[in-house]
C-alpha cells in the first residue's frame, strides 16, 4: 500500500478582506490549520482532522461560521455546514441551523450515524438532541459586529435600493486534507451572505458544489453560494483535474468558466493524491493556510 505524506489545508473565506483586519484572518487560519495538522498528527484520519479545523473556525468570531455568523435580514443565524470521508463517500451535513455551536461537529455526527445525509431547520435541531448535542440559544451566536454589519447593509439598500456589498465578513470557512493512507476528506462550514432571506441555502452543504471528496481530490470552495451552485464549481474541477497536468490549471479553469457562465468570482482549496494542492481565488482576496511536514504557508506569509 502507497504511502503518502499528509497535509491538511484551510480557508476562512474569499472576497473584500479589508486591511485593518488581514493580520486577525491570517492567525484564525494559522491556528485553524495548526489545530487540524496537530489532530491529523495524533489520529493520521483526514476526516478527524478537517472537522477540528473548521471547528477553530467555527469558535472565532472572526469569521462567518458558528460564532460570529452573519445575519439574514431579519437579524437572525441560519447556518448550513458538510464534510465528507472521500475514501468512503459518506457524508454528513445540516441546513438552517441556528441552535447548535457548531455545526461541522454535529454535521460529522450525522455522518457516522449513516442514516440521512442531510437535515434541515428543526429537524436538524431534533436529530441533534438524539445525538446528544445540546441546544443553546441562538443569540450566543450573534456577535457585536455582525450586528453592526447587518445594521450597515440594510442603511444602504434603503438608500441605494439595491444589493451593495460592504467589507466585513467574507465567505464561508474549510478545510481539505489527506493522511498518510491516502484517505481524502474536506469540511466547510458558514453563516451565509449578509442580509440572506429567511430560508436561503446556498452551496456550502450542497455535495459537488461547495464541498467535495472523493479517492481522487477534497475541495470546499468559498464565495457566492448562488454562483458557486450554478457553475457546480467542485464536480467542474474534479473534471478539468482528470485532464490538466496539476491542480492550479484545473481549479483556475473551473473558476474561468464560472466568470464566463454566471459572471461569478469565487476562491477554492484543493488537495488531491496525484497532483498536489492549491488554493486560488478570483475575488479580490481569500484566507488560506496550508500544513504538513514540509512547514506552513499562509495567504499573509
Amino acid at each position: 500500500m502507497n504511502s503518502f505524506d499528509p497535509m491538511i489545508v484551510v480557508h476562512g473565506g474569499a472576497g473584500n478582506i479589508p486591511s485593518n483586519y488581514e493580520e486577525q484572518y491570517n492567525e484564525g487560519v494559522l491556528e485553524a490549520v495548526r489545530t487540524g495538522w496537530k489532530k491529523l498528527d495524533d489520529t493520521n484520519n483526514a476526516l478527524e482532522a478537517v472537522v477540528e479545523a473548521v471547528k477553530s473556525m467555527e469558535d472565532n468570531p472572526t469569521f462567518n461560521a458558528g460564532y460570529g455568523s452573519t445575519l439574514t435580514i431579519k437579524g437572525t443565524v441560519e447556518m448550513d455546514a458538510l464534510v465528507i470521508d472521500g475514501s468512503s463517500l459518506r457524508m454528513g451535513g445540516v441546513m438552517r441551523v441556528s441552535k447548535v455551536k457548531n455545526p461541522i461537529v454535529l454535521s460529522k455526527a450525522i455522518l457516522e450515524e449513516n442514516h440521512h445525509v442531510l437535515y434541515a431547520g428543526e429537524g436538524a435541531h431534533m436529530i441533534a438532541q438524539e445525538l446528544g448535542f445540546e441546544l443553546i440559544d441562538p443569540e450566543q451566536l450573534i456577535t457585536p459586529r455582525s450586528r453592526d454589519l447587518l445594521e450597515k447593509y440594510i442603511k444602504k439598500l434603503e438608500e441605494e435600493n439595491k444589493n451593495k456589498k460592504l467589507a466585513g465578513k467574507t465567505g464561508t470557512v474549510g478545510a481539505v486534507a489527506i493522511d498518510s493512507k491516502g484517505r481524502l476528506a474536506a469540511a466547510t462550514s458558514t453563516g451565509g451572505i449578509r442580509g440572506k432571506k429567511i430560508g436561503r441555502v446556498g452551496d456550502t452543504p450542497i455535495p459537488g458544489a461547495g464541498t467535495w471528496a472523493d479517492d481522487i481530490m477534497a475541495f470546499s470552495a468559498t464565495g457566492v453560494g448562488e454562483w458557486i451552485i450554478r457553475s457546480t464549481l467542485g464536480l467542474r474541477t474534479k473534471t478539468y483535474l482528470l485532464s490538466s497536468k496539476t491542480t492550479e490549471i484545473a481549479l483556475m479553469r473551473a473558476l474561468e468558466d464560472m466568470k464566463h457562465l454566471v459572471n461569478g468570482t469565487a476562491g477554492a482549496i484543493i488537495i488531491t493524491k496525484e497532483k498536489g494542492w492549491a488554493a486560488i481565488h478570483t475575488t479580490k482576496n481569500m484566507a488560506w493556510a496550508k500544513k504538513s511536514a514540509d512547514g506552513e504557508l499562509s495567504f499573509l506569509k
